[in-house]
Formats: C-alpha cells, sequence, structure tokens
C-alpha cells in the first residue's frame, strides 16, 4: 500500500494539522506520542502550545540522545547543553505545555532493550513524528546500512549523520562538534511499537529527502528514513518548500 502524501503551503500548517491530530488522539484519553528532536517538530510543538488546550494526559517519547562514556557507563548529554534532545523536549514540549518529568520517555543507554518493554507496557506510541536527515536519510540516530530489524541500542555516529544534525542545532558549527555516540530507537521498534506514524518534511533544506522516501515503497536501509512506509496507518506530510512539485502522481 502506497503511503499517502500531503502537501501544505507552509510549516506553519503542517504544524497545525499535526498538532489536531495530537489533540483528537487525547479525546480518547490517552496520546502517548513520539518525537524527533530539533526544527522537524517545532511547528508541531508551536501548534500545540497555541492550542490553549489541556495536555494532561499526554506523554512525550523522545527516540535518542547523545551518550558519552565514562568509567565503563554511557551518559546521556546534558540537558541543559543546547543540542540535548531531552534537554529540546524540556523546553519546546514539558515546559511550554505545562507537562511533568514523568511525562517523559527516553532510552537508557545502559539498558536500551527495557526501552521496548516499557512502550509495550505503556499498550505502544499512538503517534510517531518522524525526521528525515537532509542528507543520509537518517531517521532518530539510524544512519545509512541500518538493517531493518535493528533494535534500541547505542549506535557511533557516520561523519553524514554528524553533518546533517549541525542543520538540527545550529549552535553545532563543524562534526567534530556533534558527539560521536548516541543511544537510538531502533527501526524495528520504530515499525512495530507505533499504531500510526507521519513523517514530517519541510523547508527547501528537505526537498532530496523527499524525493528518496516518496519514490520508495517500503524499507530501503540506504535511506533509513523510509521506514516510514513500513509502519502502520503511516503517512508523509510536506510543505510546498519541499516537495516542489506538488503535481507528482499520488500527492495531494
Amino acid at each position: 500500500m502506497t503511503t499517502p502524501i500531503t502537501v501544505m503551503p507552509d510549516a506553519a500548517q503542517l504544524g497545525e494539522a499535526v498538532a489536531q491530530r495530537i489533540l483528537e488522539q487525547l479525546t480518547t484519553g490517552r496520546a502517548i506520542i513520539g518525537f524527533p528532536a530539533g526544527r522537524s517538530a517545532t511547528p508541531v510543538a508551536t501548534a500545540l502550545r497555541k492550542s490553549g488546550a489541556r495536555l494532561d494526559g499526554l506523554q512525550i517519547v523522545m527516540m535518542d540522545e547523545y551518550v558519552t562514556r565514562r568509567a565503563g557507563r554511557w551518559e546521556l548529554l546534558d540537558p541543559r547543553t543546547p543540542h540535548s534532545c531531552i534537554g529540546w523536549a524540556q523546553r519546546n514540549l514539558l515546559g511550554p505545555l505545562g507537562l511533568g518529568p514523568t511525562s517523559l520517555l527516553t532510552p537508557d543507554p545502559n539498558d536500551p532493550e527495557a526501552f521496548k518493554d516499557e512502550i509495550l507496557d505503556r499498550g505502544g506510541i499512538d503517534l510517531f513524528l518522524l525526521a528525515s536527515g537532509q542528507g543520509d536519510g537518517h531517521v532518530a540516530l539510524n544512519g545509512p546500512g541500518t538493517p531493518r530489524d535493528a533494535p534500541t541500542r547505542v549506535v557511533e555516529l557516520p561523519e553524514s549523520t554528524r553533518r546533517d544534525n549541525m542543520s538540527t542545532f545550529p549552535n553545532l558549527q563543524s562534526p567534530a562538534d556533534v558527539p560521536a555516540y548516541g543511544v537510538t530507537i531502533g527501526t524495528a521498534e520504530l515499525a512495530e511499537l507505533s499504531h500510526s506514524a507521519v513523517m514530517l518534511l519541510w523547508g527547501s533544506n528537505k526537498a532530496d529527502a523527499f524525493d528518496r522516501i516518496s519514490q520508495a515503497d517500503r524499507y530501503d536501509p540506504l535511506w533509513p528514513a523510509t521506514i516510514v512506509h513500513d509502519c502502520r496507518n503511516a503517512g508523509i506530510y510536506a510543505d510546498e518548500a519541499a516537495a516542489q512539485n506538488s503535481e507528482r502522481e499520488g500527492v495531494s
């Protein structure tokens, strides 16, 4: 089945449409939403904040975080660091939306296998928002070559992903500024634990990503963000700048 593509005029309207889906999910009494850190999800976070809706039941699942190795154990990046993924969630979701720290679930780099069990205990992820690396197609921190059944784990970031992350967090000026390791949800869990998923693509810098993903119909390990095609009830939301030409077949 072809993953439907919806093209909107700009990122703000894209964010409002996805935020509305989250608000509708909340009316069911639960909303466990997977988020990527960084610019791709910022319009959604902004729209949720502007909605003024009560978001008490919203639970956030972050897909990754940078880590460092000290004394034989992995340590998460200090969330006060500008490029911390957990810090992004605190600054853009928890604080502005009035959510407490128990509303946030993140993978533990020293026990990554437990992440899957924690998600299963909560009944899975109702909606996973996905983003694609603009240059190498990484999703979460799963870089090119990631097998379809990769679990949650600690990975060494290839230079291509580190370069992409410079656009995610503008404070990173060179690949050397990007941490070399991260803990990431696996492609297996993205597909298997999500009840629905949306790939967010906006801005002209995501035009190549739009082409690679929209031209695929199943997971391609050379562009891991194509995992969206293997997710249940999946969709691709893009703005006109990313889609470039909305006359492609299947684009509405």
